[in-house]
């Protein structure tokens, strides 16, 4: 039910005495708040109409989000399903956060008065708010200092040096004292504490050129080197190169390569450390060593080692074909969604990516075939009647044919619908049962950030010349749920990437017309020239035509680009679908070009292409 905004004022606030109902709350955030108040919310006999209202705003606010590295829309919804999702700022009325302003500076409690008075700012753009805002995000920060759960700690003071950043001159001040408070923390616990709370703090004190490069680079290194001697040396690499970094802003450049060879020889270590264990074995083994070899090669002074890693990591690859077994089940999509759990669950970023972009694949031509004989034979009057697809606007933008009978060529419009129906109806499945949980529990443990997706789809050959950022971002927006982004880029993004498989695997430049000009191919002619199937295969092109291109489909792209598709319809599972297998796509043939050792005669094929790597 909508919320009647009207019932929405600062005296009903305040005689509610949310603090006082959330004193027993902790850890004392925004989310635990937001469960308590829901909890509080479902006894309806307790509140008035005017308190229920309250409550209910109070849920969605404290529900939201926060996203401190996204300065421009620092929140997101909590969920989205479909074409539905939770609150965002954008959805409360400006006049209503202005006039509860005075009530929301008036909170005690540092965690509730920064999420209030953020919201107000982002919406309704009071300079005071925002001030305060930072103020109290800060304080909040403090009190949920801890270094084993760090995430709720850094995510409060980057949102805080953000905010004050954001402010130009009015928040310089406001903007030293957080990042003092970032390096106080650095020191005390200088490089001991156990997870990442020194690298988040470091990085964003690099980023806005504060502290001592070479003292932070000493507590890298001893993060660094407390990792390895306890096995983690996923952190450890990343402590290293932290390192490097510091070096890099200090002008050390001997000290830099140093630290990137040791990054390097982590990577080494958790190689030989996967060999053994229970669930990797050969095959995740070789996966890490292929990632130390191109490393060690990127690290001034690391050509030497490479040459010897990459030796060892030849025979570690044909022990790994030994592994390779068939494996198939039946499964409801309660099985789908806890299995999609397990296999990114407690796995380092680059692994949980790796199984993530191998949760599904593209469903054959043979068995969307089969799916439509079988649907025909159920509902023999359906599949002989035609059909029209209209659109959001009523438009009917496609007429279908029946079902012939024996027909099985996939161009024929009746057929092609049908195959695209049930093709539809598996992504639903998969983005709701498999990408969505899996998206969930990687956004969770490792926060991914701009600089994790770029290192894991930088090698890319798919990626065209000057992309790598549009699909960077596209790609850390899926992860954070930001759909209207994802809807914005991955079409466009996609459309770049099939030119560039295309026109690298042979495609004749375009004609030239009479008057002397050459026009682009489109993206539907892309995908039917031979070059496409190639690399994608039969039944990848035709997932990317129903995706993309063709009206009796999602038709994504022209949807996009020609501003047809709505708000709500962004937040859909076919655009969850397209990101992922845009993410699917990039990512792996990044991770085979590693793999490959600088092998480029071929570009690698995915999706039943005839050069399948």
């Amino acid at each position: 039910m909508p919320l009647d905004w009207t019932l929405v004022t600062p005296e009903t606030l305040h005689a509610l005495e949310l603090e006082k109902l959330l004193q027993h709350v902790e850890p004392r955030q925004s989310f635990n708040y937001s469960e308590e108040l829901a909890n509080l919310r479902n006894r309806p006999d307790q509140w008035s109409p005017a308190q229920a209202a309250c409550l209910d705003f109070a849920v969605q606010v404290t529900g939201m989000v926060l996203r401190s590295g996204q300065p421009s829309e620092p929140f997101g919804p909590m969920f989205q399903m479909g074409d539905r999702r939770s609150a965002i700022p954008a959805d409360f009325p400006k006049e209503i956060l202005l006039s509860v302003y005075p009530w929301a500076s008036a909170l005690r409690d540092a965690e509730l008065r920064a999420r209030f008075l953020d919201t107000v700012w982002v919406q309704g753009k009071h300079f005071q708010a925002a001030k305060e805002a930072v103020a109290a995000y800060v304080t909040s920060a403090q009190h949920l200092l801890d270094p084993q759960h760090w995430t709720d700690f850094a995510e409060r003071l980057e949102r805080a040096v953000r905010l004050a950043a954001s402010l130009g001159k009015a928040g310089t001040e406001l903007l030293e004292s957080a990042l003092a408070d970032a390096h106080d923390v650095i020191r005390r616990y200088a490089g001991t504490d156990p997870l990442y709370l020194t690298l988040r703090l470091t990085q964003l004190l690099l980023e806005f050129r504060r502290g001592e490069s070479e003292e932070l680079a000493k507590y890298a290194v001893t993060a660094a080197q407390l990792a390895e001697g306890n096995g983690e040396f996923w952190r450890a690499k990343d402590y290293f190169n932290l390192a490097a970094d510091c070096c890099r802003a200090a002008k050390l450049a001997d000290a830099e390569a140093a630290h990137r060879r040791a990054a390097a020889e982590s990577l080494v270590k958790e190689a030989e450390s996967a060999l053994d264990q229970p669930g990797r074995g050969a095959m995740a083994s070789a996966t890490i060593f292929s990632s130390a070899v191109q490393a060690m090669r990127q690290a001034p002074g690391g050509r030497a080692r490479a040459e010897e890693l990459g030796r060892q990591l030849v025979a570690l690859q044909e022990r790994a074909l030994t592994e390779l077994k068939s494996v198939s089940t039946s499964v409801d999509a309660t099985k789908l969604v806890e299995a999609a759990i397990r296999r990114v669950r407690g796995k380092s970023f680059s692994d949980a990516l790796l199984a993530f972009c191998q949760l599904g694949e593209t469903p054959s031509l043979d068995a969307l075939r089969r799916q439509v004989d079988e649907q025909a034979q159920v509902t023999v009057l359906g599949s002989l009647m035609p059909a029209e697809v209209v659109n959001f606007r009523g438009r009917v933008v496609a007429k279908v044919p029946g079902l012939e009978y024996g027909v099985t060529d996939p161009t024929h419009p009746g057929l092609r619908w049908r195959m695209f129906r049930c093709a539809g109806m598996s992504r639903n499945l998969i983005a709701q049962a498999t990408i969505e949980p899996a998206r969930q529990v990687i956004l969770h443990e490792h926060a991914p950030d701009r600089t994790d997706v770029l290192e894991l789809i930088r090698y890319s050959p798919w990626i065209p010349e000057g992309h790598h950022e549009s699909i960077v971002r596209a790609i850390l927006a899926g992860f954070q749920g930001d759909m209207l982004l994802v809807g914005h880029l991955v079409p466009i993004q996609f459309e770049a990437v099939i030119r560039q498989v295309v026109e690298t695997y042979g495609a004749p430049e375009p004609m030239l017309k009479p008057d002397g000009t050459q026009e682009e191919r489109t993206l539907s002619a892309l995908l039917d020239s031979p070059q496409a199937e190639q690399a994608f295969g039969k039944d990848g092109v035709f997932e990317l035509q129903d995706l993309l291109t063709d009206p009796l489909g999602s038709n994504l792209r022209n949807e996009v680009a020609h501003g047809l598709e709505t708000d709500d319809g962004f937040f859909s599972t076919k655009y969850v679908y397209a990101w992922w297998l845009l993410l699917r796509y990039v990512a792996l043939t990044a991770h085979i070009a590693r793999t490959k050792q600088g092998d480029t005669s071929a570009p690698p094929a995915l999706a039943g292409g005839t050069e399948a790597a």
